[in-house]
């Protein structure tokens, strides 16, 4: 984070609070007045609320150990997501302590952690909560913006200087799974856009996990896109995608060897920048 841009801090949470009188944060634009207990899609209303903080060290090595901080509510609704269920009741979750969170933030770091993770869920739903945990934290600590990268202008604006590493997914290669992988429309134009714009402002690592069954309409057309607009981007290939149950068009099977090896064999082939 930038000294300089924490100073702005509470002009940009009076700010954030203000759009949720009529909620456009993110490009599902519900206008619902979250301030007065309203939810729209992301179920969640202005309170911040965390399920989970932890040292992890399951993400991308040179993010980790990473203190991760799982915020509820999300405006994406992916058959796969591995913590559903705070997304769709997030009011399980405890509203956030500020104080405590401040002071996790200071044990995980006497612990290891290279950086503060915000995830969820989708952290772009909760950017006031968030900006004010944010204006509590010492500059010197460097922040992770995990995240699906599916929100509106406002974000960015609110993000600028005070992240550091935007981790960002680029889940679909085509608006067609998006829409029923994710359940959401628009998706490239949106994600890819928002992923471009945080490659001038911070690290960006964007992250692709593989799906079975989808190298030829995701993998590929996500790799090519990274190769022709962001070359020398980081890229970081997950191979932990976890078959869910009941789904309706999310792939069943797992990531196999045979996956992993055409999905090298493009990284080589577009000469991507691999971690």
């Amino acid at each position: 984070m930038k000294p300089e841009d924490l100073k702005d801090i509470h002009r940009r949470i009076k700010a954030a609070k203000a759009v949720m009188d009529n909620c456009s944060i993110c490009p599902r634009d519900c206008r619902v007045n979250r301030n007065k207990g309203k939810t729209g899609y992301c179920r969640i209303d202005s309170r911040l609320r965390c399920f989970r903080e932890m040292l992890g060290y399951n993400e991308e090595a040179e993010l980790s150990p990473s203190h991760q901080i799982y915020f509820a509510g999300c405006n994406l609704s992916c058959e796969f997501c591995t913590v559903r269920e705070w997304n769709e009741q997030p009011d399980a979750a405890y509203t956030a302590n500020f104080d405590y969170l401040v002071e996790r933030i200071k044990v995980r770091k006497s612990q290891g952690a290279k950086t503060v993770n915000l995830l969820g869920g989708e952290p772009a739903v909760n950017i006031a909560g968030i900006l004010k945990l944010l204006g509590r934290l010492d500059s010197s600590i460097k922040v992770v913006w995990n995240s699906n990268m599916y929100y509106g202008p406002f974000v960015p604006e609110m993000l600028e200087g005070l992240v550091d590493i935007y981790l960002a997914d680029l889940k679909c290669g085509n608006d067609e799974c998006a829409r029923k992988i994710l359940g959401t429309d628009n998706y490239l134009r949106i994600v890819r856009g928002n992923i471009v714009k945080a490659s001038s402002v911070g690290d960006l690592i964007v992250r692709h996990i593989i799906m079975p069954g989808h190298l030829d309409c995701c993998l590929e057309p996500t790799l090519r896109w990274l190769a022709d607009t962001l070359p020398q981007a980081k890229l970081s290939l997950k191979t932990d995608y976890v078959p869910p149950i009941g789904a309706k068009y999310a792939p069943q099977g797992y990531t196999d060897k045979e996956d992993l090896q055409t999905a090298l064999k493009y990284v080589r082939k577009f000469r991507l920048n691999i971690i």
